[in-house]
């Protein structure tokens, strides 16, 4: 299990999508409130996994549709990519 923290980890989300911290939360939804669609929660998996140097099965990220379900998959199921982490 990775030693994510949720605080860090919804600021990447808001620099990501150039929001305010403080609008991200756990329930927010990826889709209808920050506006993302599939290809973008790909890209921001990609960008996500790239900070925190893991890998996730992609299948696990498809079915994610809120902000607190993007952070469980990366703890759960995030592999640090070369021993990092």
């Amino acid at each position: 299990m990775n030693q994510l923290n949720f605080k860090e980890f919804a600021k990447n989300i808001a620099d990501y999508v150039g929001m305010e911290e403080s609008q991200i939360r756990e329930e927010t939804d990826l889709y209808s409130d920050l506006l993302i669609d599939s290809l973008g929660l790909f890209s921001m998996g990609i960008y996500l996994t790239g900070i925190y140097h893991l890998e996730v099965p992609l299948s696990s990220v498809a079915i994610v549709s809120k902000v607190g379900e993007l952070f469980d998959v990366l703890v759960k199921e995030g592999v640090p990519v070369n021993g990092e982490n």
